[in-house]
Protein backbone atom coordinates (compact mmCIF):
# COMPACT_ATOMS: atom_id res chain seq x y z
CA UNK A 1 0.00 0.00 0.00
CA UNK A 2 1.45 3.41 -0.93
CA UNK A 3 1.84 5.48 1.64
CA UNK A 4 1.13 9.46 1.04
CA UNK A 5 2.56 12.78 2.68
CA UNK A 6 -0.54 13.65 4.60
CA UNK A 7 0.08 13.69 8.53
CA UNK A 8 4.33 14.28 7.76
CA UNK A 9 4.85 16.52 11.11
CA UNK A 10 8.43 18.14 11.56
CA UNK A 11 8.43 18.50 15.55
CA UNK A 12 11.45 19.82 18.05
CA UNK A 13 13.10 19.89 21.47
CA UNK A 14 15.33 21.71 23.23
CA UNK A 15 17.51 21.07 26.34
CA UNK A 16 16.61 18.25 28.56
CA UNK A 17 12.77 18.89 27.32
CA UNK A 18 11.80 14.92 27.51
CA UNK A 19 8.81 15.67 24.89
CA UNK A 20 8.97 17.20 21.08
CA UNK A 21 6.52 20.28 20.24
CA UNK A 22 5.00 19.84 16.91
CA UNK A 23 4.67 22.56 14.33
CA UNK A 24 1.30 23.28 12.98
CA UNK A 25 0.79 24.42 8.69
CA UNK A 26 3.59 22.46 7.39
CA UNK A 27 3.52 22.42 3.60
CA UNK A 28 7.03 20.83 2.18
CA UNK A 29 10.22 19.09 3.59
CA UNK A 30 12.90 18.57 1.87
CA UNK A 31 14.84 15.61 1.12
CA UNK A 32 16.19 13.85 4.43
CA UNK A 33 19.31 11.83 4.27
CA UNK A 34 22.52 12.19 2.35
CA UNK A 35 25.05 11.12 -0.27
CA UNK A 36 28.04 9.56 0.68
CA UNK A 37 30.88 11.75 -0.52
CA UNK A 38 33.08 9.60 -3.48
CA UNK A 39 36.88 9.54 -2.86
CA UNK A 40 39.69 9.05 -5.86
CA UNK A 41 42.11 6.09 -4.84
CA UNK A 42 42.91 5.10 -8.33
CA UNK A 43 46.84 4.34 -8.40
CA UNK A 44 49.05 4.50 -11.39
CA UNK A 45 48.61 0.44 -12.00
CA UNK A 46 44.58 0.81 -12.40
CA UNK A 47 43.34 1.05 -15.82
CA UNK A 48 40.25 3.39 -14.52
CA UNK A 49 39.42 5.20 -11.91
CA UNK A 50 38.73 3.66 -8.83
CA UNK A 51 36.38 4.97 -5.63
CA UNK A 52 35.59 4.45 -1.97
CA UNK A 53 33.17 6.18 0.05
CA UNK A 54 33.64 8.88 1.65
CA UNK A 55 31.60 10.23 4.46
CA UNK A 56 28.09 11.19 4.21
CA UNK A 57 26.66 14.62 3.43
CA UNK A 58 23.37 15.84 4.42
CA UNK A 59 23.37 19.18 2.82
CA UNK A 60 24.52 22.72 4.07
CA UNK A 61 20.30 23.64 4.62
CA UNK A 62 17.07 21.16 4.96
CA UNK A 63 14.47 23.85 3.91
CA UNK A 64 10.82 23.39 5.28
CA UNK A 65 7.91 25.33 4.17
CA UNK A 66 4.85 26.14 6.60
CA UNK A 67 1.96 28.63 5.98
CA UNK A 68 2.39 31.96 8.29
CA UNK A 69 1.28 31.58 11.86
CA UNK A 70 2.52 34.11 14.02
CA UNK A 71 2.92 32.69 17.11
CA UNK A 72 4.75 29.93 15.47
CA UNK A 73 7.34 32.18 13.45
CA UNK A 74 8.44 34.04 16.66
CA UNK A 75 9.17 30.78 18.20
CA UNK A 76 11.18 29.63 15.75
CA UNK A 77 12.53 33.04 15.16
CA UNK A 78 14.38 32.76 18.99
CA UNK A 79 15.29 29.42 18.58
CA UNK A 80 18.42 28.13 18.04
CA UNK A 81 20.13 24.76 18.44
CA UNK A 82 17.67 22.09 18.76
CA UNK A 83 16.71 18.39 18.21
CA UNK A 84 14.65 17.64 15.27
CA UNK A 85 12.05 14.73 14.34
CA UNK A 86 10.75 14.08 11.10
CA UNK A 87 7.67 11.88 11.57
CA UNK A 88 6.22 9.98 8.49
CA UNK A 89 2.65 8.44 8.27
CA UNK A 90 3.72 5.23 8.58
CA UNK A 91 5.50 6.37 11.92
CA UNK A 92 8.81 5.94 10.34
CA UNK A 93 10.84 8.92 12.50
CA UNK A 94 14.06 10.68 11.16
CA UNK A 95 15.73 12.15 14.01
CA UNK A 96 18.82 14.90 14.28
CA UNK A 97 20.64 17.97 15.82
CA UNK A 98 20.63 21.46 13.74
CA UNK A 99 21.03 25.39 14.17
CA UNK A 100 17.88 27.17 12.42
CA UNK A 101 16.66 30.21 10.82
CA UNK A 102 13.23 31.30 9.88
CA UNK A 103 13.14 33.99 6.72
CA UNK A 104 9.05 35.28 5.26
CA UNK A 105 9.02 33.75 1.83
CA UNK A 106 8.16 36.43 -1.15
CA UNK A 107 4.65 36.81 -1.64
CA UNK A 108 2.52 38.18 -4.23
CA UNK A 109 -1.33 39.97 -5.03
CA UNK A 110 -3.73 37.29 -3.55
CA UNK A 111 -2.14 34.94 -2.44
CA UNK A 112 -1.09 32.99 1.33
CA UNK A 113 2.02 34.14 3.38
CA UNK A 114 4.74 31.62 4.10
CA UNK A 115 7.45 31.39 5.89
CA UNK A 116 10.71 28.60 5.48
CA UNK A 117 12.15 27.39 8.33
CA UNK A 118 16.36 26.43 7.59
CA UNK A 119 17.79 24.06 9.85
CA UNK A 120 21.56 23.03 8.85
CA UNK A 121 22.03 19.27 10.66
CA UNK A 122 24.92 19.49 13.12
CA UNK A 123 24.47 15.50 13.81
CA UNK A 124 24.21 12.70 12.45
CA UNK A 125 20.36 11.75 10.89
CA UNK A 126 18.91 8.28 12.73
CA UNK A 127 15.72 6.51 11.24
CA UNK A 128 13.87 4.66 13.28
Amino acid sequence: MAVISKGIKLSYKTGDAAEYVDLINLQEIPELGGDTDSIEITTLSDGAHMYTNGIKNYGDTLSFKFLYSSEQFATLSTLTGADWKVSLPDDTTCTFAGNSSVKLDGVGVNAALTYTLSIRPSSAMTWG
